[in-house]
């Protein structure tokens, strides 16, 4: 029992971290692309059109990260129902 308890307090913590790291992932994602949109922007003078594509480019990648946290979880959740 005591076992037990210690693996579903690591699978917890484990969840938890996963969670926590989703919200600085799609911070960064974004971030990352208004970043290299602003910098190909200055070099090639086409203020503000390529800043706003690759901001598109970082919400995307951030969704794409959520789709797939999402898809993990209904994994994990078929697989502890199926026991």
């Amino acid at each position: 029992m005591y076992m037990s308890l210690i693996k579903d307090k690591k699978e917890v913590v484990r969840s938890l971290i996963g969670y926590s790291s989703l919200g600085l992932e799609m911070g960064l994602s974004v971030a990352i692309g208004i970043g290299i949109g602003y910098f190909l922007d200055s070099y090639f003078k086409t203020s503000p059109y390529l800043t706003i594509i690759f901001m598109l480019f970082g919400v995307v990648a951030a969704f794409k990260t959520i789709f797939t946290l999402l898809r993990k979880i209904e994994r994990e959740d078929k697989r502890n129902n199926n026991k």
